[in-house]
């Protein structure tokens, strides 16, 4: 299906135009913003794309109709592409080929005489006015290059005399005293910090030795240092010598020396320790502390979690995730979301504060609790119970009342044999797993699951590999006829044969690969695969399903990938058929849906996946070019209960979907009496265990072409 037209706009007479209607120009229009926003990023909304490409198709209409061809006009547009940042490697090339089909279009109105020869003239010109303006375009970049150089040459000898009054304000302000000294260790310039450091005044300080103000014990270690630095044995110098006041105290302080380049002297920094310890210690705290909440941050929380591990009493890890804060912070600001997140966090201290607990933030929403059990201290029911209790209190901010949610992992009976990072990694798994269960819940870390999701997790990570090494193929499985149990297509689908496990069922990877990148090349290859397949099989005449996952549909490189795969195999489109998720197009934007429009326009059917009984499912068979339905397995399941609510929604949904024409499938068929049941409902196609058996799809679609019946369908 195709876009209807503006609002308000009304068909035009086709005139002198090549093009019959308002409504064939839109479709032209709109197939030319498809393709050249596939060749280059443009910084315009998708409909002012078309918009302006539809103003500019309505432009060459207007200039190819005369007997001569308006040139100007012509090299005009191209220019205008070129504004429009359309500059792509192959824009130019889309739009010439989508233009030439569209302006030798036969009209009634208009003679065809010598059309070629002025169609040809007509894109010549805008190729020209397109080069053109990519020309002008470069030599005034070229321009602004020049003058941009020779104001960097300028900006550079500027920033040298900045830099030099720069590093003489540094000298003079630094609060570490510098000292410049000559190859025999004389001062030969000082800062006041030095003065102040040494308590000596500039004038007892200038021409002097610097080790004469170190404590004569120290002098020796300090000299070697030096002659160390200046031989080339070390290329810096530290050390902590002990300095002398002028009144005899001592005190002790940073020294760190290194050559001054292009010389013999040396620059000598000295700092007080006194100071160096404040600053130490206000960056060690905030190294280790959460700035806006003032939390320790996770790796605080890591090293005190190491330490407990050693202690004799038990401990009860709890990785916390507030939901609701990016709400707040979306719909009311980052202010409101921040003050709501430092609410938060004194409310999980206050739960905890009778007991030996360290409250951590470890980022963004997530939070990390430690409790050093006691005999008084709660069970963890008791605890999460207490802190929901707590969170869910209105924090009135800005006159709102606002409150969070929260999802928690625990670990419990901490072994000292396993690692931190370990035992944090396993509250997080367990939290996860908790969150997608809903707001509110929670989980014990169980390592049975764990073992199971990391094995999940390894295969994905071998996928790639997999791939390479040719482990991964193509199993097809039957498409039948329920009327008369005759095979009348297949559905091709991903196939792994583990070396060390044999064929992975599809739901011990899919799920993961479809979170990885490399499940888009897996659809592409899939279609190609079967596609070629099923021309070498001689199944010209046979549909050809290929299912794709939600992140596979939303690719935008899909429809092009696909016309890519058809133009160079069989030209039998309309027998390929891709299955796309419902619930996916149900929150499509409308990139997606012009993916699948296009799909459509180039022949190909439409299937939707786990289609259901919702309104909103069945508006997309109003609002897409949709071939068929393969209804949700959830319903397939209840087949044999008559009495069930969705049964009923299902077969008035299939009695509506047939009548407008869509063929109706049902898939996970594993009984006759199921296939039976949903014969009489109205369903056309079925496919599952009851057609493969126990040997599943077959990796030779040859064996399905022309094979007759799949299985035996009896009774009514």
């Amino acid at each position: 299906m195709t876009r209807p037209l503006p609002s308000g706009e009304q068909e035009r007479p086709t005139g002198k135009q090549p093009l019959a209607s308002q409504r064939e120009r839109v479709k032209v229009a709109r197939k030319w913003a498809y393709l050249v926003s596939s060749t280059t990023y443009l910084p315009l909304s998708h409909d002012r794309i078309e918009r302006e490409l539809l103003g500019l198709l309505d432009r060459l209409l207007e200039a190819v109709a005369g007997d001569r061809p308006a040139i100007e006009s012509a090299a005009e547009v191209g220019a205008e592409l070129v504004r429009m940042h359309c500059v792509g490697k192959t824009s130019l090339q889309c739009t010439v080929d989508v233009l030439a089909a569209a302006l030798l279009a036969p009209s009634d109105s208009r003679s065809a005489d010598r059309l070629p020869e002025r169609v040809a003239r007509l894109l010549g010109a805008l190729a020209s006015g397109y080069v053109e303006a990519i020309r002008s375009a470069t030599v005034e970049q070229r321009g602004t290059s020049d003058q941009a150089l020779l104001n960097a040459v300028r900006e550079s000898q500027r920033e040298w005399r900045a830099s030099e009054a720069q590093l003489d304000e540094i000298f003079l302000g630094s609060p570490s005293g510098i000292a410049v000294t000559g190859p025999d260790g004389r001062l030969v310039r000082t800062n006041p910090a030095l003065h102040r450091i040494l308590d000596r005044e500039s004038s007892e300080v200038a021409g002097g030795v610097l080790v004469e103000f170190v404590h004569e014990a120290d002098r020796q270690l300090l000299l070697d240092g030096y002659r160390d630095l200046q031989d080339g044995k070390i290329d810096r110098l530290r050390s902590r010598p002990r300095f002398v006041t002028k009144d005899g105290d001592l005190f002790q302080a940073t020294l760190t020396a290194s050559l001054l380049r292009g010389s013999h002297g040396y620059v000598t920094i000295v700092s007080d320790d006194a100071e160096l310890t404040l600053l130490q210690n206000q960056l060690r705290h905030q190294l280790l502390h959460d700035m806006l909440t003032g939390l320790p941050n996770r790796q605080f929380f890591g090293t005190h979690l190491e330490h407990v591990l050693h202690l004799p009493n038990p401990a009860t890890l709890y990785h916390v995730d507030l939901g609701g804060l990016s709400l707040v912070t979306d719909g009311l600001g980052r202010k409101a979301g921040d003050s709501l997140l430092r609410i938060a966090a004194d409310r999980l201290r206050t739960v905890v504060a009778g007991e030996n607990a360290m409250v951590a933030r470890f980022e963004s929403d997530k939070f990390g609790i430690l409790i050093e059990n006691s005999a008084t201290t709660p069970d963890v029911v008791t605890m999460i119970e207490r802190i929901n209790e707590k969170l869910s209190e209105p924090a009135y901010i800005d006159g709102k009342g606002l409150a969070v949610t929260a999802s928690f992992g625990v670990v419990e009976d901490l072994s000292r044999n396993v690692e931190p990072a370990e035992l944090l990694r396993s509250a997080d798994l367990a939290m996860r797993r908790a969150k997608s269960k809903g707001p509110g819940r929670w989980e014990r870390y169980d390592p049975v699951w764990d073992g199971q999701a990391r094995e999940a997790i390894g295969l994905v990570a071998a996928m790639p590999g997999a791939w390479e090494n040719g482990e991964l193929g193509i199993g097809y499985e039957p498409l039948v006829r329920l009327a008369d149990g005759e095979t009348a297509g297949a559905e091709a689908r991903l196939r792994w044969e583990h070396p060390d496990l044999g064929l992975l069922p599809r739901e011990r990877y899919l799920e993961l690969a479809e979170r990885t990148a490399l499940i888009g090349a897996l659809g592409a290859w899939l279609v190609e695969r079967g596609w070629a397949d099923k021309a070498a099989g001689d199944g010209a005449d046979m549909p050809l399903l290929v299912p794709l996952t939600p992140n596979q549909l939303a690719d935008p490189r899909l429809a092009r990938t696909i016309q890519g795969i058809l133009d160079s195999a069989a030209p039998i489109t309309d027998r390929l058929w891709l299955g796309l998720p419902a619930g996916a197009l149900l929150v499509a934007g409308h990139e997606i849906v012009d993916h699948v429009r296009v799909l459509a326009d180039l022949g190909i059917g439409v299937v939707l996946l786990d289609f259901g009984v919702t309104p909103g499912e069945l508006a997309l068979l109003e609002d897409l070019p949709v071939h068929a339905v393969r209804l949700d397995s959830r319903l397939v399941w209840h087949a044999i209960d008559e009495d069930s609510i969705a049964l009923a929604g299902a077969r008035t949904m299939i009695a509506l979907v047939r009548q407008a024409g869509i063929t109706v499938l049902a898939g996970d068929l594993e009984t006759g009496e199921q296939a039976r049941w949903w014969r009489r409902a109205g369903v056309e196609l079925g496919m599952g265990p009851l057609f493969t058996g126990d040997e599943g799809p077959v990796t030779d679609i040859g064996s399905l072409i022309g094979g007759g019946r799949a299985g035996p369908i009896q009774g009514r």
